[in-house]
């Protein structure tokens, strides 16, 4: 799987994985351990925005910040805002550390996604790109999925052991902070990748391709932003389903997604990136369409966990995809403008999909599945002709 891959390669894939591990974790458990906190939703729909719209502006600059200081450099300094960040949201000794945290928190994501991006695309080269992104999400997936696992049934264990509510949920999210035990030692280990040209040649011809990879990403974002933060919460009231049981549905939604990253290349390399991008993604629009209608909370969770897949497996492809069409100097600036527009427009998505499903369970269902369905169409339209 891995024999043909640098060194770099290698403990960039594994430190990114193990990485997954407690930054999935942190993820699923952070609305419950504020709810414990005691923040109610408009309280964690802030911290929320701050930590969205924090990681936006530090897409934007992450390109030229890795330009100016390196890929390794930009994102140990990433690691350690991120460290920084988790402790704060650990201690949360008042509202404005914990504000601070989740800042921090969103200025290691803003700078981290873009860097690993680009570093990964130029340690792999070109043959072997599709591969080692699919691989990279993969291993990183089934790590999710058993942060998810013990997110879902330790705070439980942990109450069980006589602790209070707050410290057990405390605890947990003290663990989040193991993800940067493992990730800053293997980002020493590493060699960073040269850039040549210090500055992007800005020119019409980059700025248009920029935008036609982020035009789509920007309405999927918002499409997500309605929902996905709200599903948990939604298996609750429409099903009355415990904490260990809704995890148990990302567990093994994150867990299959990973293990079908590993056969995606070869789908790839039959029918073409942008054929399999738009045909998993108009899949998953349908299911979500649909996804109101079902009364039983085992066939809704199974068509949660399909309809996941389908939209979250071709990341890396749709990665993997946009880093041919830049060169070096220009791969982490593009990566991180496309995921700014995304994460902009998931921002906007999580506030209108608060109003949406204080009107009704269904109506953000329908929002996102015809942002899907108009965003997968303006995709096909830019590259069908680059799909071999």
């Amino acid at each position: 799987m891995f024999q043909d891959y640098s060194r770099d390669a290698k403990i960039l894939i594994a430190a990114n994985a193990a990485g997954q591990l407690f930054l999935q974790f942190s993820i699923f458990i952070m609305p419950f351990y504020l709810a414990v906190l005691g923040y109610d939703m408009a309280a964690m729909g802030t911290f929320f925005s701050i930590q969205t719209f924090t990681g936006g502006l530090f897409f934007l600059i992450a390109g030229q910040v890795s330009l100016r200081l390196g890929y390794r450099r930009t994102l140990l300094i990433s690691a350690l805002l991120g460290l920084a960040g988790r402790l704060l949201q650990v201690a949360a000794i008042n509202d404005y550390v914990l504000a601070l945290g989740f800042f921090l928190v969103g200025a290691n994501m803003g700078l981290r996604q873009p860097n690993f991006t680009a570093l990964l695309s130029e340690e792999v080269g070109e043959e072997r790109r599709h591969h080692a992104f699919s691989i990279s999400f993969g291993l990183g997936t089934i790590f999710n999925a058993l942060g998810v696992l013990i997110a879902g049934f330790a705070p439980g264990f942990f109450v069980g052991l006589g602790l209070t509510e707050g410290i057990a949920y405390r605890l947990v999210i003290s663990l989040a902070l193991l993800q940067f035990a493992l990730v800053i030692p293997a980002l020493l280990m590493i060699r960073d990748v040269p850039v040549r040209n210090p500055r992007i040649n800005w020119n019409r011809e980059l700025v248009v391709k920029i935008l036609k990879f982020s035009l789509p990403s920007a309405l999927i974002g918002f499409g997500a932003g309605i929902t996905i933060p709200y599903m948990s919460l939604y298996f609750k009231l429409q099903f009355g389903q415990t904490l260990a049981a809704i995890s148990g549905i990302f567990f093994f939604q994150q867990l299959a997604m990973g293990l079908g990253s590993f056969g995606l290349p070869k789908l790839v390399h039959r029918i073409g990136p942008v054929k399999v991008i738009t045909s998993f993604q108009s899949i998953a629009a349908f299911l979500f369409a649909i996804f109101p209608s079902i009364e039983t909370f085992l066939l809704a969770a199974l068509l949660y966990v399909v309809r996941s897949i389908l939209m979250n497996i071709v990341w890396p492809i749709n990665d993997s995809f946009m880093m041919g069409f830049f060169s070096t100097e220009e791969k982490a600036t593009a990566a991180g403008i496309r995921r700014a527009f995304s994460t902009f427009m998931r921002g906007g998505g999580n506030y209108v999909g608060g109003l949406l499903f204080g009107m009704s369970l269904s109506y953000p269902f329908y929002a996102t599945a015809a942002l899907y369905v108009i965003a997968t169409a303006i995709f096909y339209a830019f590259f069908i002709k680059h799909n071999k």
